[in-house]
């Protein structure tokens, strides 16, 4: 699975239309909410990733996670409706006492994820545009190495344009690993473009579950538009649990940087 992406980036130019249009590319990166609205029928959109992770859950030992590749494909079947299929390549380890490795950096490919984003809302008046998103994951590790699970998520998304620069959008969803407790999640997220090209945002998001200490989180960072098909982004972010609760020791940060590509198949 991880040269399935590889080939898909390669025959880019074998599928691609090179006859320009008006149609600008929307993308769920950066950040952790989703865009409501789907791209438009007949295209094909990749957006793509790199991150570094770094999380504490106490005072000695901090775990590393590489994320080479977080690959999302969409295809728009039809009019607000597009296909949406997923993967990652990790690599993690632990660093006992904040300096040694208790072991090498460990390998792996992250679930697969199939899905959909359906259009519910167009924008108009007061009315946010909206969609609703829904996917299942399913594992592909090695159960003898990594204990890893199935999951489902649907998740709702809205956006209100303030002005011609300025825009909040939120998220609400719920997700579910099979052997697991649910949780809730939610994002607040606002930007503001600062020309036609470039743009910052910033957002706050988070899970609350049963069974754990609620986690919030607080990211931000800046998209870049190459074109009206072609974007880059980067961003980074902390959690705010240090932030409300100086006697919990989980600490958690990441850095992350990546791309957007639209394009239309040919028929």
């Amino acid at each position: 699975m991880r040269y399935f992406y590889l080939v898909i980036l390669i025959s880019i130019s074998f599928f691609a239309n090179a006859q320009e249009d008006s149609i600008q590319i929307a993308t769920d990166r950066p950040g952790f909410s989703e865009y409501p609205k789907t791209i438009p029928s007949g295209y094909f959109q990749i957006e793509a990733g790199f991150s570094f992770e770094s999380e504490t859950v106490n005072p000695t030992d901090r775990l590393q996670l590489i994320n080479w590749n977080n690959t999302l494909l969409k295809y728009g079947l039809l009019e607000g409706l597009e296909l949406r299929l997923s993967q990652s390549y990790q690599s993690e380890r632990l660093l006992e006492g904040g300096q040694s490795p208790q072991f090498i950096w460990q390998s792996f490919s992250g679930p697969v994820v199939v899905g959909t984003k359906i259009d519910l809302l167009q924008e108009s008046g007061l009315k946010p545009q909206t969609a609703i998103v829904a996917e299942y994951g399913f594992n592909t590790f090695s159960p003898e190495t990594f204990e890893r699970n199935n999951f489902y998520r649907i998740q709702l998304t809205s956006k209100y344009q303030l002005n011609p620069e300025w825009y909040l959008m939120g998220n609400l969803g719920y997700d579910k690993r099979f052997n697991d407790f649910g949780r809730l999640r939610y994002t607040v997220n606002s930007g503001y473009s600062l020309n036609q090209k470039l743009s910052i945002y910033a957002e706050i998001y988070g899970f609350l579950s049963e069974s754990r200490t609620p986690l919030n989180y607080f990211d931000g960072g800046l998209i870049y538009l190459i074109n009206p098909k072609l974007q880059l982004d980067v961003h980074a972010g902390f959690d705010m649990v240090q932030q409300t609760n100086s006697l919990v020791e989980y600490q958690q940060s990441f850095i992350a940087f990546g791309l957007g590509y639209l394009f239309k198949v040919k028929k």
